[in-house]
């Protein structure tokens, strides 16, 4: 399979500059990316099973920024916020909540069914697996049975970052972006913050075991595992099931997921101007994850229009200690008028079996690339195009926000990107 994705890529890559031989040379160099937005689409990631986290919340993220500008451009402005509203609501973020789920159980080859819908009974679930593959994974691969629980906020955590970043580099108005920021923000705080009210969502388990919830509630269920792993199975977790500790555990958690209110976007800030050449944003996060849970520090900064750098400082927690992470990278550096990457290194040191009750750890890290060379699709405008997108990932074993994959990684990913003017 690698043998032949490789092969398409060079095929791929050979096909572009054919047919950049016979352009208009003055068009190629009149043609520039700095004043456009660059929507990319992930059209194969690995593993090629199904959608992954990442190839979900990029092409959503995409999708979703051409259908605000689309509503902006059609309706008056509290038309296109309150269909956001609506849409965002019942459909849009259960869909990308959920399909996050049912891309861990992918990851692993096992089968199993979204349904994304608000005004379903769940509010949005994932079903289809029995109770004796769910006890499987949870006794042979925890870590991945806890991140079940956690990987619909994860994809959410991540999708406000990326919105954050291009908030950051101006490479999206805050106004097409800012139902969906807002209210994806608000679901991040509303599943930490009900253990504060003792809320419940699971009734009765189902009789049929494939209409079940593949793990009930996020928040409850993964405190209860992480602390009582090896207990009699069971899905759904209640309020009253989680012990003293655990609750005291549930009380942090929801204290500590206020941090992603502390960014300017909040209040509506997108960037802050240093000066006449130079955006900025600063911003915190929090959300858990197999072993605990982490914080994020994170810094945008973007030099002339050109020089994009986003960087962070992470502090994982698991009930033993903390550990120490970080990463940088350059997003969208211009390489010519044609060609533009971005490069991603992220360094960690994790709990050695990403367990929530060991005591040392294990440093690892992961570098990723990724490569666009536009074509110009309108040759006497130059105010489209479209590119072919390369890009690459290693990872040592560990957990990496989005990436699906746990144990050590080297994957390949296709895609094409549209680019308009802002």
């Amino acid at each position: 399979m690698m043998k032949e994705k490789l092969l398409l890529i060079i095929v791929l890559f050979l096909s572009i500059t054919i047919s950049l031989k016979g352009e208009d040379r003055d068009s190629i160099r009149n043609f520039s990316l700095s004043q456009k937005s660059v929507y990319p689409f992930i059209l194969e990631d690995s593993p090629a099973q199904a959608f992954t986290m990442r190839q979900m919340d990029e092409n959503y993220l995409s999708g979703y920024r051409l259908y605000s500008r689309m509503l902006g451009e059609c309706f008056s402005p509290a038309i296109n916020y309150a269909i956001q509203a609506v849409t965002g609501f019942l459909f849009f973020m259960p869909m990308t909540h959920e399909e996050a789920h049912r891309s861990i159980l992918s990851a692993k080859a096992i089968g199993s069914v979204s349904n994304p819908f608000f005004l379903s009974k769940r509010s949005g679930y994932v079903y289809g697996v029995t109770d004796a593959t769910m006890k499987n994974l949870r006794d042979t691969d925890f870590p991945t049975y806890s991140r079940l629980h956690s990987a619909g906020l994860e994809s959410d955590y991540m999708l406000t970052h990326r919105e954050e970043a291009l908030f950051a580099f101006g490479q999206e108005n805050f106004k097409n972006l800012a139902v969906e920021y807002l209210m994806r923000k608000a679901m991040i705080l509303q599943y930490y913050l009900m253990g504060f009210v003792k809320f419940d969502v699971d009734g009765e388990e189902e009789t049929d075991e494939l209409q079940r919830d593949i793990v009930g509630n996020d928040i409850y269920g993964n405190i209860r595992h992480l602390y009582r792993p090896a207990m009699t199975f069971h899905r759904y977790t209640r309020y009253a099931d989680l012990t003293s500790q655990e609750i005291s555990y549930l009380h942090k958690m929801g204290y500590r997921s206020l941090l992603n209110l502390a960014n300017l976007n909040i209040i509506g800030i997108p960037n802050l101007s240093l000066s006449a050449n130079t955006l900025a944003n600063f911003g915190m996060g929090h959300i858990m994850c197999p072993f605990g849970d982490f914080i994020d520090e994170n810094i945008w900064l973007q030099f002339r229009k050109k020089l994009q750098l986003e960087t962070y400082i992470r502090e994982y927690q698991n009930n033993q200690r903390w550990f120490i992470a970080g990463g940088v990278g350059i997003k969208d550096y211009p390489f010519g008028e044609r060609f533009i990457a971005s490069v991603n290194l992220h360094v960690w040191d994790q709990p050695e079996n990403l367990g929530f009750n060991d005591t040392r750890g294990k440093f690892g890290g992961a570098v990723e690339w990724v490569g666009r060379y536009f074509i110009v699709s309108d040759q006497k405008k130059r105010n489209k195009a479209i590119s072919l997108d390369l890009g690459l990932i290693y990872k040592t074993s560990g957990y990496l926000p989005e990436e699906i994959v746990m144990q050590e990684h080297f994957g390949i990913r296709i895609g094409a990107s549209i680019a308009l003017y802002q």
